[in-house]
């Protein structure tokens, strides 16, 4: 008897089940490493929560921002690096980090029912199922069930594609626009949806397209004005409308305000692996940044053709993004919106069980290392 595809409660299912076993991880996590929180207000902000360690700790690193922004908007230094969206919704709960994390549980839910939906329409249930797993053991996937943008983004993006899919091209180019106003990644929703609709209609020549399609280009355009609000805001509060990207050099982590090309990014990393000493958690991370950078890349490159080409454009800008802050500082968590990579993932699981228990481990194990550091305040992503 054929093995019935996973239904929607199964989906949750395992979504909950995902989110549980983080919650143990965590718990654990104090009886192996010290904690040592390397960011600001851990103390003085999440210790005061009267919340436990292991919980409040959910919202360590970039948590701390977006829960400042909730409590008194960008009036803290260079909270404005931080899009607006999540903090402002945030502010609708009656307790920002317990309603926050239930928020994330959610929506972490929510996308990977839309993502298993997603895959469906161009492959078979069994790919999209190992695709949805790909995503919830990738070693950074604990980042959707931080007090973090990660969960709502993704999902936002989802179902941008989705609604594009159905030919929805105002619902998609509103929640683009959402998306937009989230990440700064958003805006590359876009030109993806512009290639999603040249796609579709498979047009003859440009003017064919802009005078067959023009409402739908219309529409699709709605996905700038979440960024363009934002920038309006930040020109009249601070005079500057690039004030989001001016701060980055402000956190650190190698950031800088001018440009950096990549391969330049990947030279500096293989001479920080080459003469940085000792062989700790922060080596660790940066061994990390650069292998999952250059496997998420090969694979996106080596394997385009069996990716559909919206998918591949926004994956591509959203790759390539980050580094031109001139650091591959957090960039295995950048990768969870990389959503092809797990289609990808999805078909060679579902294909070759060999390569399964071998990524699968890899993997899961990556994930509880990297879950444990992070509730223990150390830097991973």
């Amino acid at each position: 008897m054929a093995r019935k595809t996973p239904r929607f409660w199964q989906i949750v299912g395992l979504s909950v089940g995902w989110r549980l076993a983080l919650l143990v991880i965590g718990l654990l996590a104090s009886r192996l490493l010290v904690y040592e929180p390397s960011f600001p207000y851990a103390r003085e902000l999440l210790g005061g929560l009267a919340l436990p360690r292991w919980f409040y700790s959910w919202a360590n690193f970039d948590g701390v921002h977006y829960l400042t922004i909730a409590a008194s908007g960008y009036s803290a230094a260079f909270t404005q690096a931080f899009f607006p969206i999540f903090p402002l919704i945030l502010r609708l709960l009656p307790h920002y980090l317990i309603g926050g994390l239930i928020l994330n549980l959610t929506l972490a839910t929510l996308l990977v029912v839309i993502f298993y939906n997603l895959v469906k329409l161009d492959h078979s249930a069994k790919i999209a199922q190992w695709a949805v797993v790909g995503l919830l053991f990738f070693p950074t996937s604990f980042f959707l069930g931080t007090l973090y943008s990660e969960s709502l983004f993704l999902l936002l993006v989802l179902v941008v594609f989705w609604l594009a899919r159905q030919k929805e091209w105002l619902l998609a180019g509103l929640l683009a626009g959402i998306a937009s106003a989230t990440r700064v990644m958003g805006v590359f929703l876009w030109p993806a949806l512009l290639l999603e609709l040249w796609w579709q209609v498979k047009p003859t020549s440009l003017t064919s397209f802009i005078k067959h399609n023009l409402k739908a280009i219309v529409q699709i355009s709605l996905s700038l004005l979440g960024l363009l609000a934002y920038m309006l805001y930040l020109w009249q509060v601070f005079d500057d409308p690039l004030f989001f990207l001016h701060v980055q050099s402000e956190f650190g982590a190698g950031r800088q305000e001018s440009l950096v090309l990549f391969p330049q990014v990947i030279w500096r990393y293989t001479k920080i692996l080459w003469t940085v000493r000792p062989f700790d958690w922060k080596y660790f991370s940066y061994v990390q940044d650069l292998v999952l950078s250059l496997s998420t890349l090969s694979a996106l490159l080596v394997f385009f053709k069996k990716i559909r080409p919206s998918y591949l454009f926004f994956a591509l800008l959203a790759f390539f993004l980050p580094p031109l802050t001139g650091t591959l500082s957090s960039m295995p968590r950048y990768l969870l919106v990389c959503f092809p990579l797990f289609i990808l993932l999805g078909e060679l699981w579902a294909k070759n069980k060999v390569w399964r228990y071998l990524l699968m481990t890899g993997s899961v194990a990556l994930l509880i290392i990297n879950t444990m550091l992070f509730i223990q305040g150390y830097w991973v992503a």
